[in-house]
């Protein structure tokens, strides 16, 4: 995507520090407003400001998370570095600091990825609403021109207004770019009523953008992308959270009316996508590791909407946004970095045997009713997606640049388990899904295919629709029925997700139970979008948080005991045990008032009819 920079410069960035400041600011840093809206050109390098406004969570410092990642609010991994998240998010004390990752209101570093979600989030509304009250007006602008404005502005009303919600809950309807003199001191919507209208903007933004954009303007938002947000954003709004009213927060289940509008939203999606756009298909199994990382091409094809980052996600420097995870590798005499971020037995746990059975480690060791599990080789044979997601103990991975293989060494005593915390993989499992072998280092000089990839901060992609669409289907009709019209039951869009990776389908026992099946699709879920920002959200809005989270030690690792815990490698001789163990650092507190994040405290206290959130 072409980028503007003469004119994000001269429009300069946005001082804001309250809830309507966000909404009452003009362009007037060096350039008017009647300059900004007097030519194609012009209007689209201030609605590209919208794009510094999308949360990039694969950048290490996005969203006030530094070494962290959006994934460690819930129970996917652990890091040993002390951050805003683990001192103040995960103890539940939201709020506690404005610039607190993902729950603050703050105004630091607004209008870039370093800044906080919601107050970017106001802001890039700010933006789309000046676009679409100004863009209609102007008599020199094509129709094809106009409606590129158009589109990607009610696109990007949607996503930023179901960023605030699915967070803080129904707010008033954010659909003008408020003067000083407005009054904004108005009662909050309900969840579904804000959810109406980010359905109507993204029908309008499926009238007005392309199917495929040029390929110098890759990222920008076209219309699967704006029909899989349709449908994600009617999933939300059908689950059990959601459909609480503002003073609320109780779990009644499913709004089955609802459930049945995601279906039929997700259908049409996939339908478009295999009509007009096949290209966005899941891809193969033999392509899906380049789902995540890739080469020539900047974006997989299976990403719908994606913040493109133009190869900046190369590893080729040490302060690149892969700090959250482990390029690195870990810290080891004569190597370069340390392992950031470890995936939790929980999450382990969540994949199945390639013969679609559950594996559970126990404080005694593995189990499973497969029959052909081994529980001393506990890591062969599971669901094809752990091997590309996961770097388990033991596990070859890359080879040095001075020719020698490097090996996973997370038992105790390995070199991979240093006694220094910050150097600590305290899980002893570590994360794969955007790491490929030829990124080991050895030293920080060496470059043996480091820099090999890009990858891109996916927000939705195609496998998720897929997800959707079988959530919704098992909700609103049960896990076999199929409605005139809909090709596939819950359980046959559940089994394209997993045969398309080479896992066989839905066991019959469960196949025809819909509370089991329920489990197997959130099952599903936690494994093929592990670490693309979904956990958290879902924890929350399936209201099961509390169970998950607020318990003593909530998040696990694995003891990986070696019977030659100085080798440097596993060998027939070495013989692993493994044992289920605490991770006693990781803290997670979560309340029923943690549901909804709380509204910032300046803007509770200071508008009479905007109502704080239960229990805040």
């Amino acid at each position: 995507m072409k980028q503007y920079k003469f004119i994000l410069i001269l429009i300069g960035l946005l001082s804001l520090t309250s809830c309507e400041e966000y909404l009452d600011k003009s362009p007037d840093l060096g350039i008017t407003e009647e300059e900004v809206f007097s030519n194609f050109f012009t209007v689209r390098g201030y609605l590209d400001r919208c794009y510094n406004c999308v949360l990039d969570y694969a950048f290490w410092r996005a969203n006030g998370l530094e070494r962290a990642h959006i994934g460690q609010l819930s129970d996917e991994g652990a890091n040993p570095y002390s951050t805003k998240l683990d001192r103040i998010v995960n103890t539940g004390k939201w709020l506690a600091d404005k610039q607190a990752p993902d729950v603050g209101w703050g105004e630091e570093y607004v209008g870039t990825n370093r800044g906080n979600v919601i107050p970017n989030a106001f802001l890039a509304l700010r933006i789309a609403n000046k676009v679409i009250q100004k863009a209609p007006l102007m008599t020199n602008l094509t129709e094809s021109q106009k409606n590129q404005l158009l589109g990607q502005a009610h696109f990007f009303r949607a996503w930023f207004y179901f960023e605030i919600i699915r967070r803080v809950g129904g707010m008033q309807l954010l659909d003008r770019a408020y003067a000083s003199d407005d009054n904004f001191d108005v009662p909050r919507l309900t969840y579904h009523q804000s959810s109406d209208w980010v359905i109507e903007q993204l029908n309008m933004a499926i009238t007005l953008l392309p199917d495929e954009w040029p390929s110098q303007e890759l990222g920008r938002p076209n219309k699967a992308a704006a029909y899989a947000l349709k449908s994600m954003a009617e999933l939300y709004a059908a689950s059990p959270l959601m459909c609480n009213p503002l003073d609320k927060i109780e779990n009644n289940g499913y709004n089955v009316e609802r459930a049945k509008k995601a279906a039929q939203y997700a259908k049409e999606c996939l339908e478009y996508i295999e009509t007009v756009v096949p290209k966005h298909k899941m891809m193969p199994k033999e392509q899906y590791k380049n789902i995540f990382y890739h080469f020539p091409n900047y974006v997989s094809d299976e990403s719908l909407w994606y913040l493109n980052s133009t190869g900046q996600n190369r590893n080729t420097t040490p302060d690149l946004p892969i700090h959250w995870q482990n390029i690195h590798f870990s810290k080891r005499a004569g190597n370069y970095g340390q392992a950031n971020v470890s995936v939790s037995q929980n999450l382990v746990d969540k994949f199945e045997t390639i013969n679609g059975y559950k594996a559970t480690l126990t404080p005694t060791g593995w189990v499973s009713d497969d029959p052909a599990f081994d529980p001393a080789n506990p890591y062969a044979n599971r669901d094809p997606r752990f091997d590309a997601f996961i770097l388990y103990p033991g596990e070859p991975f890359g080879t040095f640049a001075n020719g020698n293989q490097n090996y996973v060494c997370t038992w105790e005593g390995g070199r991979d388990v240093a006694v220094q915390p910050v150097e600590m993989v305290r899980t002893h499992y570590m994360v794969k899904k955007w790491q490929w072998p030829e990124s080991v280092k050895l030293h920080k000089s060496d470059d043996n295919g480091y820099a090999k990839y890009y990858y891109n901060t996916i927000h939705i992609r195609t496998t998720q629709v897929w997800l959707d669409y079988a959530e919704a289907m098992n909700e609103a009709y049960g896990p076999t029925t199929k409605p005139a019209g809909y090709t596939y039951s819950a359980v046959e869009a559940i089994n394209q997700v997993r045969n398309r990776v080479g896992m066989p389908n839905v066991r019959a026992e469960i196949a025809g139970d819909a509370l089991k099946m329920r489990e197997l699709i959130r099952n599903e879920r936690a494994v093929e979008l592990l670490f693309e920002n979904h956990r958290w959200f879902d924890l929350r809005r399936w209201m099961i948080a509390e169970e998950v989270l607020n318990v003593p030690n909530p998040i696990k690792g694995v003891k990986v005991t070696a019977s030659n815990a100085t080798s440097l490698k596993p060998n027939p001789g070495n013989v692993f045990t493994y044992q289920l163990m605490d991770v006693t650092e990781e803290v997670r507190v979560f309340q029923r008032k943690h549901y909804w994040y709380p509204v910032g405290e300046d803007e509770a206290k200071r508008l009479v009819n905007f109502k704080q959130n239960p229990g805040w």
